[in-house]
């Protein structure tokens, strides 16, 4: 059985190297990680790749239909869940991200975490993602966690966690870890408990 895993993580690498950019050794090495994720990660492989298509479906369409929402709004999805997270200077901008979801997953739960700001409140991008490199790295430390399990983003201080965990504990953990973290002062979970 093993051998299976390692052999379906090997798949979802490959599926995944397109959606991959920048120079070739980037390329290796992102497809690397999500083999690696992929075995660890609660969810089947099915379940996996159905995720990434859907939010490459997504971003397409953010690409087609919306250009700077592209870049103002980050797409995750676990177990066909939605998590929209993000700045925008506008209550439309934010709306227009939402509707553009349901147009292509109707019927799929959305969590819109998008943050609607002005001027100086549009954040510190390099900030947040520095943040959120961090927090990646101490839930993976973490013990009693299926990390990989997680899906997280930090913005303006704020960690959006979403995923799937085996007990309200590992929930607790999870949400304790990001608090712990260097520059988050809020926690939201969208954590389903099995």
């Amino acid at each position: 059985m093993r051998g299976g895993t390692t052999w379906a993580a090997i798949v979802v690498g490959a599926i995944a190297l397109p959606w991959c950019t920048g120079c070739p050794q980037m390329a290796i090495t992102t497809a690397a990680t999500t083999a690696a994720s992929a075995i660890v990660d609660d969810r089947s492989m099915a379940q996996q790749g159905a995720d990434l298509d859907l939010k490459a479906r997504i971003e397409q369409q953010f690409l087609a239909d919306a250009p700077r929402l592209a870049e103002a709004v980050d797409v995750d999805v676990y177990l066909g869940r939605v998590m929209l997270t993000g700045v925008v200077s506008r209550p439309s901008s934010r709306r227009k991200a939402v509707d553009l979801v349901r147009g292509v997953a109707p019927g799929n739960e959305v969590f819109d975490d998008i943050e609607v700001a002005t001027g100086d409140g549009l954040g510190d991008m390099a900030g947040d993602f520095a943040v959120n490199k961090e927090l990646g790295v101490n839930l993976l430390a973490a013990e009693g966690i299926a990390s990989q399990s997680f899906q997280h983003r930090v913005v303006n201080g704020t960690a959006f966690i979403m995923g799937q965990a085996r007990n309200p504990r590992q929930v607790e953990t999870a949400r304790q870890v990001a608090l712990q973290t260097p520059g988050i002062q809020r926690v939201v979970t969208h954590i389903v408990v099995d």
